[in-house]
């Protein structure tokens, strides 16, 4: 009889050979996309230009759409006679240009095979995805352990960015396949490639919060792009949280990190120049009076906890120019924070998806387009319909594991 570990070898080195025969695109099934309890869910496969060209062919028309409703409406907005939508145009283009140095070349690729597949021009799609570090607001929160009813981590993730912009009309679920790296899932909207929230086969699930800044800067990597790097390599918190640590980052975010594999989370406050690691219960946040730590549990809106972070803040009516930190005020401190705050004490020890789902309702404006909850092996989302916010609308079930199994080969 042939020795087990000759047969493996045999098998190791037939499957090597037709790696090298094959290209990325002839290894893996071409992209895919189907309904699954009335979400769009998107698979794509491969190399990034491959995935962007996917991505373009398969969606072309909700391409183009995406990206002449969001961009049409930057140029409405700047209403200056004449010149309007060639200002729109040089203010998102300023900013890919300022940022395009620091893209990792995966994306400028993608963003290539996205322009081919769609017949959208590549200045337009840079322009689009310029477009989040322009304006952003949010709420997240993660629980787990004693606070949810099963123990299990619960990640709740509410979008509220620009309701008239109307991208919702284009919400997409992409699962990715991308090669080298984990399989994760993007809930965002055709022709966009970045992430804003998602949740990757190691069962790591991040979403983010707008925190307007003065230490803010265009030369660095546009934030969609580096929560993508954490979906698509780091195994636990610590990996998301070094990765944000060590980016060269642009402008103010504060981030969840959710791991459902260790039920644990942690909150990352950054802008330009800090970065501060906050876990549940931190001391930090007993120390600052406005602050609300909880066990098992974490959360953000704008608002900075970190003292130097919250020094440089205009969000929550902060002003760099006075000495001092002013206490938060507002609707994103007063209803995302403290609502969400609120929320998770009402509950505590009680939360699963139906509460979850409650809270986000709670803490979510008008301007909701996107709410979110991973409660790993299952995902709930609902997406803002043309006159109705997502939290009000809809929660759709998806199975994570279902969607992140591995690809068909052909």
């Amino acid at each position: 009889m042939i020795p087990t570990v000759v047969r493996r070898l045999g098998v190791l080195l037939s499957v090597g050979f037709l790696l090298l025969a094959c290209s990325p695109a002839d290894i893996f099934a071409d992209g895919q996309v189907e309904w699954i309890d009335g979400v769009r869910v998107v698979n794509l496969w491969g190399a990034p230009y491959e995935m962007g060209r996917q991505h373009g062919e398969l969606l072309r028309d909700e391409v183009r759409g995406s990206v002449q409703q969001a961009l049409g409406y930057c140029r409405r907005y700047l209403k200056i006679p004449f010149i309007g939508a060639w200002a729109a145009d040089w203010w998102l283009g300023s900013a890919w240009r300022t940022l395009q140095p620091f893209v990792p070349q995966d994306r400028l690729e993608e963003l290539r095979g996205l322009a081919d597949g769609s017949g959208v021009s590549l200045a337009d799609l840079y322009r689009l995805h310029a477009l989040p570090e322009r304006t952003y607001a949010c709420s997240n929160f993660a629980v787990w352990g004693p606070a949810t009813i099963d123990g299990r981590l619960i990640h709740v993730r509410n979008l509220d960015w620009n309701f008239t912009l109307g991208i919702q009309r284009y919400a997409t679920v992409f699962v990715m396949h991308p090669i080298g790296h984990a399989a994760f899932v993007s809930v965002g909207w055709a022709g966009f490639i970045g992430v804003l929230t998602g949740i990757n086969e190691h069962e790591v699930s991040i979403g983010q919060v707008g925190a307007q800044t003065q230490a803010a800067s265009f030369r660095g990597e546009p934030f969609p792009f580096v929560m993508r790097r954490v979906l698509e390599q780091a195994h636990d918190v610590d990996d998301a949280a070094t990765m944000i640590r060590t980016a060269t980052r642009t402008t103010g975010i504060n981030y969840v990190i959710g791991d459902a594999a260790t039920r644990q989370a942690i909150a990352i406050e950054t802008n330009r120049v800090y970065a501060c690691v906050f876990k549940d219960d931190d001391p930090l946040e007993h120390a600052v009076s406005y602050a609300r730590p909880i066990p098992s549990a974490v959360f953000r809106a704008d608002t900075a906890i970190n003292p130097q972070i919250r020094a440089q803040q205009l969000a929550s009516n902060g002003n760099p120019r006075r000495p001092g930190l002013e206490p938060p005020s507002g609707s994103a401190y007063e209803i995302r924070y403290l609502g969400q705050a609120a929320g998770i004490m009402a509950f505590y020890g009680q939360i699963d998806a139906e509460k979850a789902q409650y809270i986000a309702k709670t803490v979510a404006p008008e301007s909701n387009i996107q709410s979110v909850i991973f409660s790993w092996p299952d995902a709930w989302i609902a997406n803002a319909s043309s006159t109705t916010r997502a939290s009000q609308t809809a929660y759709h079930h998806l199975q994570l594991q279902q969607l992140l199994a591995d690809p068909p080969v052909n």
